[in-house]
């Protein structure tokens, strides 16, 4: 059997051959040093010992490996670990790293097109997008990081076509008064109940076009209520950074400007700041103002949407809704500024819902001189 031996922050493993020889190879984990020690015994059992440290591994194991190393570590880390887990069951995490190409690829984006789950559902073209993405991360991390293979098989996929942006109408006043009674934040303005909070940061959310990791990790300190302005430092999980290379010339922090009803929110909520979040003696946990982990506020959200009666809302069309409201008020570079969004064409195509009725309401009688009598 292989030995394992942990070596700072790596992992040696070890296989004995016949003839009292050795052969080892070093880790960054221990599941990479457990899966190469039992390929190995799996090939001394047949008299075939040769390196196995790239090709003959299989795509699932690079792609276990991937999670463990990278995925498991991100924002994402949730989303990337039910992604990868449901790659582990389909036929591309059987194939060897040395044959996998990118035709088959190309099948794994038709299946997953095509399949339904459980209910019946399949998923759209955006989701095998952001998928792909994930994938093509996996197999750079083994051209780049352990040097299991040469080619990513994923570029020159054929990409299922981009749909259209989501363009749901925005909330009436109505449907925002049931979601205020379906969170409790109608009969709880002290925000008691954990349903509350997550009605003040949905409402908070319409009011600046922060997003939920954002909102989450607001501390007392970033609240300016004196400036009107909220501080988004985007240094941590949850919150928007910079480019992952490191490269990015630009802070992606931000102070967000405030309406007086977000102001009225964010009073509520820093008086009412659950005791675990309070500052201590020897405090090291970060105080954070709502109080909630993104899960909670997920289901939390599901729940009370759902008991409103609103169909077809995503949180993250809380920030179309602000930017679409918000651009009454502040020019492009201003909103851009304000929702944290640098692409100007982002924001016009998928945040900023135009209103053809309000333009035409601005214009002169005639844009060409008119005959006069």
């Amino acid at each position: 059997m292989a030995s394992y031996e942990p070596r700072g922050d790596s992992v040696r493993a070890v296989v004995r051959l016949p003839g009292g020889k050795k052969k080892s190879a070093t880790f960054d984990t221990m599941a990479e040093a457990e899966y190469w020690g039992e390929e190995m015994e799996r090939r001394k059992a047949v008299n075939k010992v040769e390196g196995i440290r790239g090709a003959s591994m299989t795509v699932g194991q690079l792609f276990d490996a991937y999670l463990v190393a990278v995925a498991s570590k991100t924002d994402s880390a949730k989303w990337n670990h039910l992604r990868i887990v449901k790659w582990l069951s389909d036929p591309i995490a059987e194939l060897k790293l040395g044959k996998v190409i990118t035709h088959d690829v190309n099948e794994w984006i038709e299946r997953r097109l095509t399949t339904p789950d459980s209910k019946g559902r399949t998923v759209s073209p955006a989701t095998v997008n952001r998928e792909l993405n994930l994938m093509s991360a996996a197999f750079s991390y083994g051209i780049k990081d352990r040097h299991w293979l040469m080619v990513n098989p994923c570029y020159g996929a054929r990409r299922p076509e981009r749909g259209r942006p989501r363009k749901r109408p925005l909330l009436s006043p109505s449907e925002i008064r049931a979601l205020e009674i379906s969170t409790g934040l109608a009969s709880d303005p002290e925000l008691r109940t954990l349903t509350a909070r997550v009605g003040a940061s949905f409402l908070l959310a319409l009011e600046t076009g922060m997003r939920s990791g954002e909102i989450l990790r607001l501390r007392p300190a970033d609240y300016w209520r004196d400036r009107k302005t909220i501080h988004v430092a985007a240094i941590e999980r949850g919150g928007r950074k910079s480019s992952r290379s490191g490269r990015a010339q630009v802070d992606p922090s931000r102070n967000v400007p405030l309406t007086r009803r977000a102001i009225k929110v964010l009073d509520a909520l820093v008086a009412s700041m659950p005791a675990d979040q309070l500052p201590k003696p020897g405090f090291t946990r970060p105080p954070y103002i709502v109080g909630l982990d993104d899960s909670q506020r997920d289901s939390l959200w599901r729940k009370a949407r759902d008991m409103a009666g609103i169909e077809d809302l995503h949180y993250h069309d809380l920030k179309h809704e602000a930017a679409t409201r918000l651009a009454k008020h502040l020019d492009v570079l201003e909103l851009s500024y304000a929702i944290g969004t640098k692409d100007v064409r982002l924001l016009r195509d998928t945040y900023y819902a135009a209103d053809a009725s309000r333009s035409a309401a601005l214009l002169p009688e005639s844009l060409t001189p008119m005959e006069t009598d």
